[in-house]
């Protein structure tokens, strides 16, 4: 709620910059005084502006107006503390008999100093003064200041001493609009919301244009439940307000999408200013998934408004949500030519990985660091697409410049967490996810702390925290997604399978993420997995028909490359492979009658001793059965990466077999997951497309 009322002080009357420059009674000289201030209005020249009023003030250095002016100036330019120096100064030598400036003026002046710099108590301390003041030397603007300190005690979360001052302007003047809405958004905090409806139908009475009623309504109702009222109330702001924010309302639309898109549209039918209820349809559309809707309406708005690259932008992303990559390059591309920014070239690097055109997108990344170097997200994408091509080196390098920039995306800790397990150091793992638990603290979309938690070994706390996560916006598809890749992550393959399935049915279409995304590599060859992949592109394929859209005929297209491993024959006729399992470099019999990956005891201790494996990659037991029909226990672990030339795979199943020399089997759980594998008998290689 205090974001949402931070706003509130710019609604509020603010009026120290308007007017003042021109009331004031003339000094002997104030000819750059006065070319200042036509300077500043009338050619919005501050640079000329402040040369000149620099100029009056060192011939007439106790000019009050003046001081004002360069205050005005300063402010805006962040010099606080010169603007400060100025206010002290117009404070020490202001009479108000000759100057026509009142003192609680000042002081006021001085509290929005204090504002600009963040400093809220003091800001509260001088505008609790000006109001004193005011109410002695200045009735004009005794109002306008009083509501300005009670927004300063808002601000101190001191809501009754806000109340308090309301109360006392509502006194001077029962039709205080904005009195009445401040002691309304109170309530709403207070969780009094028929008391708040109450003021908000009072101050309509008043005056039924004034669109912060509707705001909070809006608010209030949406508190109580009553959603289709949020809604009206929602749009009625919107009418009133043509800088109302789309993303504060559209979490109250969607709650009840069906009902905000008949509503919509009814608007749409009126006439007026259909861009805006277009904009809002639109958006509405990609908040709830639909997004060959949204494009419908983005080509409607194209083909009124003519080009735009934010049309361009946003359809952009449609196409991509519709697995229609080519569109969405062809789109953002257009966009950019008219402007683009570091977030731009992210968004179309996203859409070159995603059709597996791995190098492009590693450019446009880079494009975004050059064009904001100290921005720590680019670096993350780039690393993770090193990674792809299986270069850990720059992905390391990545990341770590992501995390020396100041490291606010945590993901960046979980990747070169991840890295570092596969280094086989886990202290630095550790600390990384470490970090990700105190600066990852809010149940949110993107978060990643469970993954933090669960490769901490803290897996109960791991799934509380997405249950937190599910809890927040039970209808966010991505959610269930990342629900969906913990569980597969923690071996729970069945609940992997219908977390995804929730997320399908939430809205959830990214087939591409899915395809590139290793956390789903321990059930992507689950028969359930591969019906619910069929299932749901075919009900996508449908979808975009309906709406004239073509359909791929693959969603995405994957990118193949091609790995060719040595091979040692031995004198049984099988052949020696060299892996990495976690890191640590092995020699492995290629066995394709093998069902399982398999490691002797021997090197399962060596490598939990050595931090290439830990205690929560240990799943369980189970029975297998040997070529001479014999049954023995294994221990089942998960193999969080096994290297095979270029070849990387994530999150491998694998037995413990108790012989200390039995020899390492790479079975088909690693092989049938590779696209297609040669075997050179005359080169001795192994031909892995992947």
């Amino acid at each position: 709620m205090k974001k949402l009322m931070i706003l509130l002080s710019a609604a509020l009357l603010t009026v120290c910059t308007g007017n003042l420059f021109a009331q004031k009674k003339k000094t002997e000289n104030d000819y750059n005084y006065k070319k200042a201030y036509e300077a500043l209005t009338s050619e919005q020249d501050e640079e000329k502006a402040l040369e000149l009023v620099n100029k009056q003030l060192q011939e007439t250095p106790d000019f009050v107006d003046a001081l004002l002016l360069r205050i005005r100036l300063l402010r805006e330019a962040g010099e606080y503390s010169a603007a400060m120096q100025d206010i002290n100064h117009a404070l020490k030598v202001n009479n108000p008999k000759k100057s026509g400036m009142a003192n609680s003026t000042l002081y006021w002046w001085k509290a929005y100093i204090y504002q600009d710099m963040g400093d809220l108590k003091n800001a509260g301390t001088f505008f609790q003064k000006a109001y004193e003041l005011a109410r002695k030397d200045n009735k004009e603007h005794e109002q306008s200041i009083g509501l300005d300190y009670a927004q300063a005690l808002y601000n101190l979360d001191d809501r009754d001493g806000a109340d308090a001052i309301y109360q006392k302007l509502l006194a001077a003047d029962e039709s205080d609009l904005t009195a009445m809405v401040g002691l309304s958004r109170n309530l709403i905090d207070r969780e009094r919301y028929d008391e708040a409806l109450q003021w908000l139908d009072q101050c309509e009475k008043y005056n039924s244009n004034y669109a912060e009623i509707y705001r909070f309504k809006a608010v209030a109702y949406n508190k109580k439940g009553e959603i289709t009222k949020a809604i009206d109330a929602s749009l009625e702001w919107i009418k009133k307000n043509e800088d109302a924010s789309l993303n504060v309302v559209m979490p109250v639309l969607v709650k009840n999408p069906n009902y905000a898109e008949a509503a919509i549209k009814a608007l749409i039918k009126q006439g007026d200013d259909q861009s805006t209820w277009k904009i809002l349809l639109s958006q509405l559309y990609e908040r709830t998934h639909r997004y060959a809707e949204a494009v419908k309406v983005y080509n409607e708005l194209e083909s009124a408004m003519g080009p735009y690259s934010q049309i361009n932008f946003r359809r952009s992303n449609c196409y991509a949500e519709l697995g229609l990559y080519d569109q969405a390059i062809a789109d953002i591309t257009k966009g950019m030519e008219e402007e683009a920014d570091w977030m731009d070239y992210c968004q179309r690097g996203d859409y070159y990985r995603y059709i597996g055109d791995i190098d492009t997108a590693i450019s446009d990344f880079s494009a975004a660091i050059e064009d904001a170097p100290r921005e720590d997200f680019p670096y993350y994408r780039r690393g993770w697409c090193y990674e792809m091509k299986g270069d850990r080196k720059k992905a390391m390098a990545d990341y770590n410049v992501g995390i020396d920039l100041g490291g606010n995306y945590p993901y960046l800790y979980l990747m070169r967490g991840e890295l570092f397990l596969l280094e086989g150091k886990k202290s630095a793992a550790d600390a990384d996810f470490g970090m990700i638990l105190q600066k990852d603290t809010v149940a949110r979309d993107r978060s990643c702390r469970m993954y933090a938690l669960h490769f901490l070994g803290r897996d109960k706390e791991a799934e509380e925290w997405m249950d937190k996560m599910v809890a927040s916006d039970p209808e966010d598809s991505e959610t269930y997604y990342d629900k969906a890749c913990l569980y597969a992550r923690m071996g729970r393959l069945q609940e992997s399978v219908a977390a995804l399935r929730t997320a399908f049915e939430k809205g959830f279409r990214s087939f591409a993420h899915i395809r590139l995304d290793d956390d789903m590599d321990p059930i992507r060859n689950l028969p359930e997995f591969k019906a619910l992949i069929e299932e749901y592109e075919a009900l996508h394929a449908t979808y975009l028909r309906e709406y004239e859209l073509s359909v791929p005929e693959t969603i995405v297209p994957e990118f193949t490359r091609v790995t060719e491993v040595l091979m040692k024959r031995s004198a049984g006729g099988t052949f020696e492979i060299p892996c990495e399992i976690n890191g640590l470099p092995l020699q492995m019999i290629f066995d394709t009658g093998a069902s399982i990956v398999s490691i002797s005891s021997l090197e399962a201790t060596f490598m939990l001793k050595n931090g290439y494996l830990s205690s929560k990659d240990i799943k369980g037991t189970r029975y297998f059965s040997n070529a001479d029909g014999s049954i023995n226990p294994g221990t089942i672990i998960t193999l969080r990466e096994v290297k095979v030339g270029e070849a990387v795979l994530k999150n491998v199943e694998a037995s413990v077999v108790r012989n200390q020399g039995a020899p390492l089997l790479l079975g088909q759980t690693v092989l049938e997951r590779f696209g297609s594998i040669t075997i050179d008998n005359q080169a001795n290689k192994l031909i892995i497309k992947h």
